[in-house]
């Protein structure tokens, strides 16, 4: 019998899909958002979905092997106003209850770098002390997706609680300068992808550029989209892509040329990028991993977000075979090990 796991947030299923991967079933996922929630029932149509989290007695899961999830992540986002628990938005606790009433063999909890900063540094001591007082030993770790395989320089922390009488070991990065495999690159990524609508959000030149030492960084056009270094793995794809916030495709290097013509002191130009484009849906979707089989419905805003908003399924499939290789793979430890703090990991910024 596999071991049984919930997905909260689930938005479209790229935890659900990566725990699978990792020999999990999946019996039930939580998602508000009625577009998320029917992308997840098309691809997981054995799945029970259920709504609002708000409203679920979680003691029916009981005993559950993994409670899993990435509560949202804006009040917590260096790209927002880092609100935490005065976030209306902030879902942590929702997911402390969940722990609690369920009282899993194990839990898997993502969110963004945010968490660690040194602002939101009592935040998080104070939600994993309540996870260790439920009688869990919680190890947390920022990850970085193109370490596992995954074609986007993705970075999430997560935190892992397993029973006391059991040790966790994060993955090992199996690609990159850690790994035995080589990072895979945007360009290897976006080899015969299927046919897909196009993007239609033009690309147009900055009036007042924002000039950075790399040619992938800074604001060159209008939008919040960058070209991609197709040759590395791509930028973190947003949920905010499907305009001009979405990232951008630069084949004949165009917008790489015109960097170093601003850098030499050129003057800014204006009007239309000829020769690039913004990427559509599917590419957004390979580079997060999902395979091409996975199908998104919704409105085209909606689809991207989901993409945007999802775990890495490749990413979420090396957490996920760790946490069941502490579970089921090692025996039992005979006694409680002390760990150091975790709270040595929090960075300045």
């Amino acid at each position: 019998m596999q071991p049984r796991a919930v997905d909260l947030f689930a938005g479209a299923g790229g935890l659900t899909l990566g725990l699978t991967m990792a020999g999990w079933d999946v019996i039930a996922a939580i998602e508000i958002d009625k577009s998320a929630a029917n992308t997840h029932k098309l691809n997981f149509p054995d799945t029970q979905i259920l709504h609002d989290i708000r409203d679920v007695d979680f003691q029916m899961f009981r005993g559950i092997d993994l409670i899993a999830g990435g509560p949202p992540c804006q009040p917590f986002s260096v790209a927002g106003k880092q609100l935490a628990s005065a976030d209306p938005r902030d879902m942590v606790p929702q997911f402390i209850r969940a722990v609690r009433e369920a009282e899993p063999k194990a839990f898997i909890m993502e969110n963004v770098p945010g968490l660690l900063t040194v602002r939101n540094a009592l935040y998080t001591r104070q939600a994993v002390t309540q996870l260790e007082d439920l009688g869990y030993r919680v190890d947390l770790k920022k990850l970085n997706a193109s370490e596992y395989g995954v074609p986007q320089g993705r970075e999430r922390v997560f935190f892992i609680g397993v029973r006391r009488n059991r040790r966790f070991t994060f993955p090992h990065p199996s690609h990159g300068p850690a790994g035995l495999l080589p990072i895979v690159t945007a360009r290897q990524a976006l080899i015969n992808v299927p046919d897909c609508e196009p993007n239609r959000a033009i690309v147009t030149y900055a009036k007042n550029p924002v000039l950075r030492p790399s040619p992938w960084a800074g604001m060159l056009v209008n939008g919040q989209g960058r070209p991609i270094n197709l040759d590395q793995p791509s930028q973190t794809i947003p949920a905010t892509a499907g305009g001009n916030r979405t990232h951008i495709v630069d084949i004949e290097g165009i917008l790489f040329e015109y960097h170093r013509y601003l850098m030499g002191g050129g003057t800014p130009r204006i009007g239309r990028v000829e020769g690039v484009r913004r990427l559509n849906l599917r590419e957004s979707a390979r580079l997060q991993s999902f395979p091409d089989r996975f199908e998104f419905i919704g409105t085209v805003s909606k689809q991207y977000a989901q993409v945007g908003n999802a775990v890495p399924p490749l990413l979420a499939r090396a957490v996920g075979n760790a946490v069941f290789q502490a579970l089921y793979e090692p025996g039992e430890l005979t006694e409680d090990i002390e760990q150091s703090s975790i709270f040595e990991l929090m960075v300045s910024s």
